[in-house]
């Protein structure tokens, strides 16, 4: 009887602890499934890719509503949580007010939905409207209004212009700047020009305006005279100004200045550390001018050298044709004896 009074007041406690430990177990394993379920939908550890038969993208202006771009493709991947996608067979267009002004095919593109960034790549091709431009390049982005930019090299075709090659260049959607990053060579009726950093104006027409290069380059004129030096400024028509490290090659005569400047008759100005070389005779000073093709002056402590003679005057005058020198004013000549 004493027994089963025992276990009779066990019994309460047999089962507390039977369903503590019930609960115990049940609570472990339920943490363990929701720690693995958070694990499994963790947006960082987790890439989403979906697939598509088309797919579309266009950017439009916040303040006149109106579309910049759009692109078209026939398949694409979206990857990284439907943030960036890889399209193929791609068709886009350029927009000014409602009107198309690029068309740009390419095999590939890779798009971001969030940044509205857009790179075409492999063999891109770009037309406008009337078939004046055709511009080949490995890479074009989008994303910067009405722009374009090809990349990692372009061959670009102007119609009635020229062509233009190099490693970037910026295209402004009315086609008439273009901002060259490296240029290779561009062919224009007057001029062939290369340089680091080349921007490149054109009339309504497509004719070549004017170019300007920075952090050094070279001009060749329709001359065949070559000009090199730190920043070149040249209009069509109109005077064409080099600056720093100037050298001019002019047939068989060679400037070299600190500033140079040929006006539209061919007359040429420089300054700052002049010289000039033809044959035999060498002739430096401060100022330098140059026309009609035949006499130079130069003022400013000038020198001439010519065989073994060193004239220094005020001023010295030499003819090109007759390679002569005159000088002018407090005439001073020594002669070089050789060893």
């Amino acid at each position: 009887m004493s027994k089963k009074t025992n276990l009779s007041n066990l019994f309460p406690l047999i089962l507390t602890v039977v369903v503590i430990v019930f609960f115990t177990v049940s609570f472990i394993k339920g943490k363990s499934i929701v720690k693995k379920s958070e694990i499994e939908i963790d947006s960082n550890s987790q890439v989403v890719e979906s697939e598509a038969k088309e797919y579309s993208l266009q950017e439009i202006d916040s303040k006149t509503g109106l579309v910049r771009w759009d692109l078209t493709a026939k398949e694409g991947n979206t990857e990284n949580n439907l943030q960036s996608t890889v399209v193929n067979d791609i068709k886009a267009r350029v927009y000014k007010d409602k009107e198309v002004v690029f068309e740009l095919s390419a095999p590939h593109a890779r798009a971001n939905s969030l940044t509205k960034e857009i790179y075409l790549f492999d063999e891109v091709i770009t037309k406008d409207k009337n078939g004046k431009f055709l511009l080949k390049s490995k890479q074009i982005a989008l994303g910067m209004g009405t722009s374009i930019e090809a990349q990692e090299g372009f061959d670009l075709e102007l119609k009635d212009s020229g062509i233009v090659k190099g490693e970037k260049a910026l295209i402004n959607d009315e086609q008439n700047k273009i901002t060259v990053t490296n240029l290779d060579e561009a062919l224009f009726e007057d001029i062939k020009l290369s340089g680091k950093n080349v921007y490149i104006e054109r009339d309504n027409k497509g004719g070549i305006l004017s170019t300007k290069i920075e952090n050094g380059g070279k001009i060749t004129l329709k001359n065949n005279d070559v000009l090199q030096a730190n920043i070149i400024k040249w209009k069509n028509k109109g005077t064409t100004e080099a600056f720093g490290k100037v050298v001019y090659n002019s047939g068989d005569k060679i400037f070299t200045a600190d500033y140079l400047t040929i006006t539209a008759d061919k007359k040429i100005y420089a300054k700052n550390n002049v010289s000039i070389i033809h044959e035999g005779t060498k002739c430096f000073g401060d100022s330098l001018t140059y026309e009609n093709n035949s006499f130079i002056v130069i003022t400013g402590k000038p020198k001439a050298i010519q065989g073994d003679k060193e004239i220094l005057a005020d001023k010295i005058v030499y003819d090109i044709n007759l390679k002569k020198i005159q000088a002018v004013g407090n005439v001073r000549t020594m002669v070089n004896q050789k060893a």
